[in-house]
């Protein structure tokens, strides 16, 4: 503690650890203990509170005044946290085991400093800024974290009606936006985004406390904190070397983000909020929705209108339009937005994932994904909102489905609000469109939508490039067949006591949706097994690059049956709409199409090892998954604990695997064989 910006580092820790004590004594669950049951202050807790205060302030006096005192006073504040909190561990091992990590995470990084990561060099007129970042931003960044974590808990956890631990968290939050004024004030100044946000979410939080809504104070003061974390990070060098890494290897970043965001919503399900009941939802349960919700599958072991709250919903919906979007997209848009940039290799790992000849290109790109994105979900969620309106819901009601459904059908997720699905409107041709409207904008491709979006903008627009061609010559094919086929098998079934005009757009509907949805308009109780065999092949299918959706994607299918064409007819080159496809892209779309079976049968093997279901169920279950469709013939929720970890790995590798196999595949395509072998002639067929 020799410098300003250590003792104010010191003071945040102690304020962040202070504050974590307090809340965490009403939080934690020790019925036989000296904290009592969990929502309930004891004496014990009381005067432990006070005691803990009390120390903390003298800390920090002695940090100006006195710092041989500090030198250990803050050290045995940390150590009495984590030991008071140690019994605690036998009956809440979340609660307490959180703040025995924190607190010996903080001792440890007291006694043994990590070596300082400065902000970045200053420069311009943005020097006053960097300078204060400098000496401020760490204890910055840790009360913003502290309080963001503080809030989430305790609005998770169901607190929000204690006063005293709501009080904690409001002071620890607010304090800390006024603590960061002066960097803000700056930020202002550069002309950044970040303050007029934190801002407007602060204000927002306090109109809602006064009318009485202290979750969705709390919940607007964490998304305040949220963005002020994000600022600070984004200008830190050691975050930006982190990221350097990543984007140097785009397959990496990839995997490492979704797995991130399964996490981080794994979380946030196991919070007593997120449960419809007086029990939270269970870890693999939890873990299994996050994966499904992330990876906009829409596949459930748990129902999601019944099992899950509001916060709960709200959850799932934000994982939802986040992995619909995809993490990097939507890091590069914030980036944007906080005035920064990716650097080169950002650039390039962003043209990777998009599929872009240019880096150029990639911002204006990643500006149209998010924007058009937003702005076919509000106009969706006003239409859906509409319909629910007219199906009997109140107008809060109908906007929040609206909402909902909007988002999830746009990235294909399939997540429902009802236990049937979108049952309720088999009957309503204007919904069905509307959903397959969405269904189909999210499903085509960000970059094809874009192309399209010029051609209307442009009066003498530019020849269509190959790519859009394929991807919409495919689609319609795809649809025109899969309307015909379900028509043709499920007339007399699950289309049966319909009037006609209904059968056909319910029909067209589950070709629609069949493909990388998951929403049903029907039962799927009496599917006929031609149908369920024909949606196995349109699942694994699936949609086209760049989309919300999975599956091997159209323009593989394309290029396949291309290659099959052309060896058929003895052809020298693969060709698509007189255009030769290079021979790297016909083997790179073999590989995904070998690979991604490969995936479904071996998952499919282990299913038939742990679970006594019929072949053709799992089957059906194992392509949902891989497709990140999320139908179900009824297997997914009678899985055990070894089925659900199976149909876990699937939905991950099906929203993550195709498109990581094609970057390194494309790397890999980009060196050139040094050395040539002597050709030979094997017999196959």
């Amino acid at each position: 503690m020799r410098t300003q910006r250590q003792r104010l580092l010191t003071t945040a820790r102690l304020a962040g650890a202070a504050a974590l004590g307090v809340v965490a004594q009403v939080a934690v669950d020790m019925p036989d203990g000296y904290f009592g049951a969990a929502d309930r202050v004891t004496a014990v807790g009381g005067a432990y509170s006070v005691g803990l205060l009390v120390l903390v302030l003298i800390a920090v006096v002695a940090l100006r005044r006195h710092r041989r005192l500090a030198g250990w006073l803050a050290p045995a504040i940390y150590s009495l946290n984590a030991a008071v909190f140690v019994p605690a561990v036998v009956s809440d091992p979340v609660v307490a085991g959180a703040v025995v990590v924190w607190n010996l995470v903080l001792v440890t990084q007291f006694l043994f400093p990590p070596p300082p990561h400065g902000a970045r060099t200053p420069r311009g007129p943005a020097e006053g800024l960097e300078a204060r970042l400098a000496k401020e931003g760490p204890a910055l960044r840790h009360l913003a974290l502290t309080s963001l974590a503080l809030t989430v808990a305790v609005v998770g956890y169901r607190l929000s009606d204690r006063l005293f631990a709501e009080a904690v968290c409001l002071v620890l939050g607010y304090g800390t936006l006024a603590v960061g004024g002066p960097v803000l004030r700056l930020l202002w100044r550069s002309r950044s985004p970040a303050p007029p946000a934190i801002a407007l979410a602060a204000a927002a939080g306090i109109v809602a406390g006064l009318l009485g809504g202290s979750a969705a104070a709390l919940s607007l003061l964490a998304l305040a904190q949220a963005v002020l974390l994000m600022t600070l990070l984004a200008r830190e060098r050691a975050a930006a070397e982190v990221l350097a890494g990543f984007y140097h290897n785009p397959p990496r970043l990839i995997v490492v983000s979704f797995a991130a965001l399964v996490l981080i919503g794994t979380v946030l399900l196991t919070f007593p909020a997120a449960a419809a009941g007086s029990r939270p939802v269970g870890p693999l349960d939890a873990l299994f929705t996050a994966t499904s919700a992330a990876c906009v599958t829409g596949l459930i072991v748990l129902d999601t209108p019944t099992a899950f709250s509001p916060f709960g919903h709200g959850v799932i919906l934000a994982l939802i339009q986040v992995g619909g979007l995809g993490i990097m997209v939507l890091s590069t848009f914030a980036a944007l937005l906080l005035g920064g940039t990716l650097g080169l290799r950002g650039e390039r790992a962003l043209t990777e994932v998009l599929d872009l000849q240019a880096a150029s290109s990639a911002y204006r790109l990643t500006r149209f994904i998010v924007l058009a994105t937003l702005s076919v979900e509000a106009a969706g969620a006003l239409g859906l909102a509409l319909c629910y309106r007219a199906s009997g819901f109140d107008w809060a009601g109908a906007a929040w489905r609206g909402t909902f459904h909007a988002v999830s059908a746009f990235c294909n997720a399939g997540f429902s609000l009802q236990t049937d699905s979108i049952e309720m409107f088999q009957r309503n041709p204007a919904a069905l469109l509307l959903f397959a409207a969405l269904i189909t904008l999210g499903g085509l491709g960000f970059a094809v939508l874009a192309a399209l979006w010029l051609r209307l903008r442009r009066a003498d627009p530019a020849p269509a490039s190959v790519q859009v061609k394929t991807v919409l010559a495919v689609s319609a094919v795809l649809v025109a067949a899969g309307t015909a086929t379900y028509a043709a098998a499920e007339w007399g079934r699950s289309l049966d006591g319909l009037p006609v005009t209904d059968r056909v757009i319910n029909a067209l509907f589950q070709s629609v949706t069949l493909r990388t949805a998951g929403f049903n308009s029907v039962s799927f109780a009496a599917l006929a097994p031609a149908t369920a065999l024909a949606m196995i092949g349109f699942m694994f299918v699936g949609a086209s690059p760049g989309s919300a959706g999975g599956g091997i994607k159209t323009t593989t299918v394309a290029v396949l049956l291309a290659a099959i064409r052309s060896t058929v007819g003895r052809a020298r080159s693969v060709r698509l709409f007189d255009r030769e496809v290079p021979g790297e892209i016909v083997y790179r779309s073999l590989a995904i199409a070998v690979i991604s079976a490969a995936v479904v049968g071996g998952a499919l093997f282990l299913l038939l090892l742990f679970e006594p279901q019929p072949f053709a169920t799992l089957l059906f279950e194992v392509t949902s998954a891989f497709g990140t469709v999320g139908l179900s013939l009824g297997a997914t929720p009678n899985l055990g604990p070894a089925g659900k970890l199976i149909i876990i790995a699937v939905m991950f590798a099906g929203r993550t695997g195709p498109l990581t196999v094609a970057l390194l595949l494309g790397a890999g395509a980009a060196q050139a064989p040094s050395v040539r072998r002597p050709e030979t002639r094997v017999m196959v067929g």
